[in-house]
């Protein structure tokens, strides 16, 4: 685990970026969007526009606090980082298609 990493996993910061975009993701599944809609969708809430903003300037505020506070961190060494830690939330809140399938879905004994 690199230095970053390491004080990443037990700052604030991390756990505020990952809330919002736990938030998004849950507004997503609530208007009823698909993983395919994401690139192009048919309709923009307030909210949803507002999170996005909101999570790129937290991310963009994370990666500045790291470099201000001495790490030699990029930002793509931080998305890096994040990004196993937002699929896991994809997989824990999947969009209408159900593109994101859940690994333990408990039904292994009755097939």
């Amino acid at each position: 685990m690199k230095p970053f990493e390491k004080y990443l996993t037990y700052s604030s910061l991390l756990r505020d970026l990952l809330d919002i975009y736990l938030t998004l993701r849950q507004h997503l599944q609530e208007m009823g969007f698909s993983e395919d809609e994401l690139d192009n969708p048919p309709t923009y809430t307030f909210k949803m526009m507002s999170l996005q903003e909101k999570f790129n300037n937290e991310f963009n505020e994370v990666v500045r606090f790291l470099q201000h506070y001495g790490f030699k961190v990029t930002k793509d060494e931080v998305s890096d980082f994040i990004m196993p830690k937002l699929l896991k939330i994809n997989e824990l809140t999947p969009l209408r298609d159900g593109d994101t399938e859940r690994r333990d879905t408990g039904d292994k004994d009755f097939e």
